[in-house]
């Protein structure tokens, strides 16, 4: 087992070795006063300065290849000097000045949220100019606060935001490339700084400067995502995430535009994508963009920073689960390159943490049962359990007009488990894995026009061997997806009001399902492979007073195998009212090829039951939704209140694909399920407070025309659920405190008739599906940050962060089994799947 991880992270390493010495160029520090001297040689200009001043500093040179205006950015970039133009022969270098003042703001790139250097803040007619900080920051002198304001930023619209917008408390000022325009930013720190509501009915999460949620040391992505209403895990894992009432498979999860079938470390219950690398999440619940397909719920869109780092900058750090580190690293002006890593530290110790989540997540699977010691005596066991994930990026700006981008991304699971009986050994593998690359190529035609062409791999692999001690049966099983895509998109800005985004995708996805038994022989292998043609178009319109949001889209679908063609709408409209008010419309057709099966409770030693399969029209049709839902916000004064109702019907799920543990369990029919709800969130912002509470009903309802009864609750099914939480910060101190409650989810309990005996195997008589429901479940969750600024260069971030702090102790799902199904006096046993217990946890980070 060590043997592979190293020799996979060994691997990355040399990629990264091959990379780096392949495209490195080499930067000369050199005296600015030379620097100075030359570029007036080169572009035949002079510069105007206090050669006092300018003697003795040394800066990187800018590139040979660069524009006098490249230079001159470069320089204003790099040293303390601000280089002004007076005409197209004379420059004026002087040393920046030093603004006292109460008075600043916070310029932020609106397409990642990161803050904006070098953005060029103009007060009054020529009155006082000055930039913003490597922090975005910029400062105001007093005397000029009532004057007029105007900022710029080359790429970006220009903003004349109002002099009260200035204030103490460094408030952000959004500016937005000149051709995303229309992708604004509806209001920002909803519930938590960093989380924003968009026009276009999406939520924006930015983990760079997050807000801190309850219970979380860390800004893990796929548990934020669950801070907003309608988002939530029924079982308490980020594998499992469901979205208005969707399971898990049917979300559409992307990392750089890579659809990742994998989702989570320790089987579901950390997100497998690094918060250091992951900077921004896009989720959508309806009203879906027209470039995103495959999923018939929800749509969570994962991206790194796109920015080359002005300069180096990293951090290394550990909780009680695993140790990180990552780097943003400029190589030059145009090139740079990101990596971060995690690796799980229970093979050094094992952590109040660890133990709590190895005891949630391997509870009454085929580990525990084994580990049973009124099983067998005389029996030993030992357990191994590694996780690990790299990932990267190369960001390379050959032009002004041009971006290209390789990025990839490798996480693994890896699981052992050993019985010794006497001098016999038997050790049980589980092992879960992914590698995905991809490259792009984005390119500015002109201010109006943008493409971007781009390729990527995505590789998933689940195995398991179960080998048994006593009865030396051997039971190995593989589940593999691979996916190659291509993709063209196109952004063309019609005029100030429209924007036609268009575009084609080709993919390729082939899935492998293996089952190999040697007492009894028996091996099945399947494979199939479904290659897709996609066409989409789509229309955003903003009035002249950006009061009204039109997005309508179609998007096509083409499937080779199957010849068979899928059109799919998408509408999303925001129209504002007045005095804060707005309404908001929104639906959607998708449809989904790919999903998820369980076969049997014990597959894959019962840990990771679900495998993957491709939709074949036959056993497994394809997947449908049509969705519609109307909202109204309300936006005022630190008050923010939205309220949405939704419909949403989804076709083609398969019995299979739900994991029934009733009558139901081994049939195999096609049905669909409906559900309708209604979401409501409250949020309040007070100087340094913010307080919010959401509320959601849902009825989720399954219609299997075969089965009998033919319609019930849904497995997931869970029709009220309430959260309320708070933060607070103190300078460097921030707090958080989160109160979840939900209903418990339905069951089915047996009835009261003898067992029924088929086939000489006895099972359990059941009472209608789903009658039954689970106790509430409920939790309480605290954490607290604390900042040090340790140097001008290092910070260092300390979190605590406590988990079901009363301990309660919630059924997630309770299920029944015979003890012995060849013997008529077996008893039924009532197996339950309990929450997490009380779980402390502790970080530390430093950041330079």
């Amino acid at each position: 087992m060590q043997r592979t991880v190293t020799k996979q992270q060994s691997t990355f390493l040399c990629l990264f070795l091959f990379f780096f010495q392949t495209i490195m160029v080499a930067q000369e520090m050199l005296p600015l006063l030379e620097i100075i001297t030359d570029l007036e040689q080169k572009h035949e200009v002079r510069f105007s300065y206090v050669e006092a001043e300018i003697t003795g500093i040394q800066v990187v040179s800018p590139n040979s290849t660069s524009s006098l205006a490249e230079s001159i950015e470069h320089l204003n970039s790099k040293t303390p000097f601000q280089f002004n133009k007076i005409n197209d022969r004379y420059y004026s270098i002087t040393k920046r000045e030093v603004v006292t003042s109460n008075y600043c703001g916070k310029i932020i790139d609106g397409s990642t949220g990161l803050p904006l250097e070098n953005a060029s803040v103009l007060v009054g007619v020529n009155k006082y100019t000055t930039v913003s900080n490597s922090q975005g920051v910029f400062y105001i002198p007093n005397s000029y606060i009532s004057e007029s304001i105007s900022i710029s930023y080359i790429g970006f619209e220009t903003l004349n935001p109002y002099s009260s917008s200035i204030s103490p408390n460094c408030p952000e000022i959004v500016l937005f490339p000149s051709i995303s325009r229309l992708n604004e930013v509806l209001i920002s720190n909803v519930l938590v700084r960093g989380i924003s509501r968009n026009v276009n009915g999406s939520t924006s999460l930015r983990t760079q400067n997050f807000g801190l949620l309850p219970g979380q040391t860390e800004n893990d992505v796929l548990q934020m995502v669950q801070a907003l209403p309608g988002i939530e895990s029924s079982n308490e894992t980020i594998s499992t995430i469901n979205i208005r009432g969707g399971a898990n498979d049917e979300n559409l999860i992307l990392w750089e535009g890579i659809r990742m079938y994998q989702t989570g470390h320790f089987f579901g219950l950390i997100s497998a994508f690094n918060p250091s690398l992951t900077k921004e999440v896009s989720v959508y619940k309806n009203g879906t963009p027209a470039t995103f397909g495959e999923s018939v719920s929800g749509v969570i869109d994962m991206t790194s920073n796109n920015n080359i780092a002005r300069k180096f900058n990293g951090g290394i750090g550990t909780n009680l689960i695993n140790a990180n580190a990552f780097l943003e690293i400029p190589i030059s002006n145009t090139l740079g390159f990101q990596i971060s890593g995690r690796s799980s530290i229970n093979e050094i110790f094992e952590t109040p943490a660890y133990n709590s989540f190895s005891d949630r997540i391997f509870q009454e699977t085929l580990i525990t049962n084994l580990n049973n010691p009124e099983l067998v005596s005389n029996l030993q066991t030992n357990e191994f359990f590694h996780f690990f994930d790299v990932g990267g990026k190369i960001l390379w700006d050959p032009t002004e007009k041009d971006k290209i981008r390789l990025n990839f991304l490798a996480l693994e699971n890896h699981f052992e488990y050993t019985e010794r009986l006497f001098t016999d050994e038997e050790t049980s593998t589980l092992k879960q894995k992914s590698e995905a690359i991809g490259l792009s190529w984005e390119r500015k035609w002109n201010n109006s026009f943008i493409t971007e062409a781009s390729t990527n791999v995505s590789h998933y692999l689940l195995f398991s061997k179960k080998q048994d001690i006593l009865t030396t049966q051997e039971i190995n099983q593989e589940n593999e997806v691979l996916e190659l895509s291509a993709k063209l998109d196109t952004r063309l800005k019609l005029s100030d009001r429209i924007q036609l985004n268009s575009g084609y995708h080709f993919s390729e996805i082939g899935v492998a399902n293996t089952q190999d038994v040697n007492l009894p022989r028996f091996r099945d292998y399947e494979k199939n492979v479904l290659r897709s043609h996609i066409t989409y178009g789509e229309l955003q319109y903003a009035s002249s007073n950006k009061k009204t949001r039109i997005n309508g889209g179609l998007r096509g679908n083409y499937f080779e195998k199957l010849d068979e063609i899928i059109i799919e709408p998408r509408f999303n409209l925001y129209q504002e009212i007045s005095n804060g008010f707005a309404f908001e419309l929104a639906g959607e057709f998708k449809s989904q090829t790919v999903t998820q099966r369980i076969d049997l409770q014990s597959d894959f030693l019962g840990v990771e039951k679900r495998r993957w399969v491709l939709a074949d029209n036959d056993e497994v049709p394809i997947k449908k939704s049509k969705q519609g839902s109307v909202g109204l916000l309300y936006n005022y004064e630190g008050w923010f209140i939205n309220a949405e109702g939704y419909y949403k019907n989804v076709e083609g799920i398969t019995s299979k694909s739900q994991g029934f543990q009733n009558q139901f369990q081994f049939s195999n029919e096609i049905g669909n399920y409906s559900v309708k709800g209604i979401e409501v969130i409250l949020n309040k912002k007070w100087r340094n407070f913010s307080g919010w509470a959401s509320y959601g009903y849902s009825k989720n309802d399954y219609d299997f025309e075969n089965l009998s009864p033919s319609q019930f609750p849904n497995n997931i099914d869970i029709t009220h659920t309430v959260t309320v939480a708070s933060t607070y910060q103190l300078k460097n101190l921030k707090l958080a405190a989160g109160l979840n409650w939900r209903t418990g989810k339905p069951y089915t309990l047996p009835s009261e008739e003898p067992l029924i005996f088929d086939d000489g195997i006895l099972s359990i008589p059941y009472n209608n599906p789903n009658e039954e429901r689970l106790p509430d479940y409920l939790r309480l969750d605290l954490s607290a940050e604390y900042h040090w600024d340790i140097s001008e260069s290092v910070d260092a971030k300390f979190n605590l962060a406590l988990l079901n702090v009363t301990s309660q102790e919630s059924i997630l799902n309770r299920r029944f089994a015979l003890e012995d199904d060849t013997a008529f006096n077996s008893e039924i046993n009532r197996i339950e799947e309990r929450s997490l217990g009380f779980t402390p946890n502790f970080s530390v980070q430093f950041l330079f």
